[in-house]
């Protein structure tokens, strides 16, 4: 267990271009920093549009890369792809996008239906701080578990598009389950988190940030997310192997 986090930690700097790929992964990363903030300054004015064009080419690309290096892990590549070609890494970051998308949706829409349900509960007058807290906390608990759920099936969705480049089926979760449950997927899925949740910290930073440290962090952000899509990628690969035999 403990090669698999090692390998996937060292996985971006294989390779002879390593630094071309950081140079150019950290700055889409910080173009999209830079337009989001824009974005947020001139939003009551009417150049707003003309930020938020910028921000979604390049989240485009860089989900396209994730994409890309989670198909190169399943073919058995030990070295991290590059952006060209940039028309096909544009397609797979609209894919991805779409996939997230369904599945964003997918989980918010449940966990409204669970508030709705929740406030519409009778509640007594003289027992409304307790029932207040009862509801924050089924909300809560609610949203955590749906968040899990949500962050542990969406990788296996990526495979299934890396996979078979079929949208439709890999929105569908049904027929993941034998991946959901191996151990390897498991596996690879904590460790993938243990990174991401540190890269969605240093995405906030570097999103809010217009300083030196918002600059690093763009960088470790993208580091963060081609590690765990490795990762991940290397616990589906195990998965579907068993599975074949």
């Amino acid at each position: 267990m403990g090669v698999l986090l090692e390998e996937g930690l060292r996985y971006p700097f294989r390779g002879e271009r390593s630094l071309d790929l950081f140079a150019i992964g950290g700055l889409l990363g910080i173009s999209v920093s830079i337009a989001f903030q824009m974005t947020v300054a001139a939003t009551s004015t009417l150049f707003a549009p003309l930020f938020v064009a910028p921000a979604v080419m390049a989240v485009i690309v860089l989900l396209g890369y994730l994409l890309r290096v989670f198909d190169s892990t399943l073919t058995g590549d030990d070295v991290p792809p590059g952006f060209r070609p940039l028309r096909g890494l544009c397609r797979d970051g609209l894919e991805l996008l779409v996939l997230s998308a369904a599945y964003i949706s997918v989980s918010a829409a449940i966990v409204l239906v669970t508030l709705v349900g929740l406030t519409r509960a009778p509640i007594d007058p003289t027992s409304a701080g307790f029932m207040g807290t009862l509801l924050f906390f089924g909300a809560s608990t609610a949203t955590l578990v749906l968040a899990l759920a949500f962050g542990y099936v969406y990788p296996a969705g990526i495979g299934r598009l890396a996979n078979g480049r079929r949208l439709r089926k890999a929105i569908d979760p049904r027929g993941q389950r034998p991946v959901l449950t191996h151990v390897g997927y498991f596996t690879a899925w904590v460790f993938a988190l243990l990174l991401v949740v540190p890269g969605w910290a240093f995405l906030l930073t570097a999103l809010s940030s217009a300083t030196a440290f918002g600059v690093v962090a763009a960088f470790v952000t993208f580091y963060a997310h081609v590690v765990a899509a490795r990762l991940i990628a290397r616990g589906y690969q195990t998965a579907t192997a068993d599975l074949d035999r």
